[in-house]
């Protein structure tokens, strides 16, 4: 495992050609799948607050869940290397389309990859709401607490509107109307 290291380090420092396939091929073999579980707090009195996330998208602006109170947010952890990833993208696309015009917002946390990868994974399955890069996890970290480890993914978090965690979901999403399903009961409470 330390020998990777290098190799990714190396790597980060270009975000094309065969650099970028190696880091997409080490993170591959890194990644653990979520086992599928799904946490749901419907009593509001039990959820717990839900840190700050704040980052740049892939385009560079900034990206600051603060600015989005009073609204249900929807936080998928992702990276274009992961097959369970690509896999639920339609779902969460789709659902992300179901759920326009509602107080909701969903939000990508691009986890240790390239910005073209995560770019072509974005346009490949049409995804219009922003990610936030976070190549080093920092952002995953913060939910180290609440049972997800960085290396869990994919994992979709809704937050209420308050903010405080509503529900986890380790692994990846099989369907649009789970998705809609969750968030709808997020709203209504």
């Amino acid at each position: 495992m330390l020998a990777a290291a290098p190799l990714l380090a190396l790597a980060a420092c270009g975000e094309s050609g065969e650099n970028a396939d190696r880091v997409n091929e080490i993170n591959r073999d890194r990644f653990v799948s979520g086992d599928g579980s799904n946490y749901r707090w419907e009593d509001p009195e039990e959820r717990f607050d839900a840190p700050r996330l704040q980052g740049t998208d892939l385009d560079g602006n900034p990206v600051d869940t603060d600015e989005w109170a009073g609204t249900v947010l929807v936080v998928n952890f992702w990276g274009s290397w992961c097959p369970p990833c690509v896999a639920e993208a339609p779902y969460l696309v789709e659902a992300a389309e179901t759920l326009a015009g509602e107080p909701v917002q969903f939000l990508g946390v691009n986890i240790r990859d390239t910005a073209d990868a995560a770019k072509a994974f974005e346009h490949r399955w049409g995804v219009q709401y922003p990610s936030i890069e976070d190549e080093a996890g920092r952002i995953a970290d913060q939910f180290v607490d609440y049972g997800l480890s960085p290396n869990d993914i994919p994992a979709t978090i809704v937050i209420d509107a308050q903010h405080r965690v509503f529900s986890i979901w380790r692994g990846g999403l099989d369907d649009t109307e789970t998705i809609v399903a969750d968030v709808t009961k997020a709203l209504e409470s």
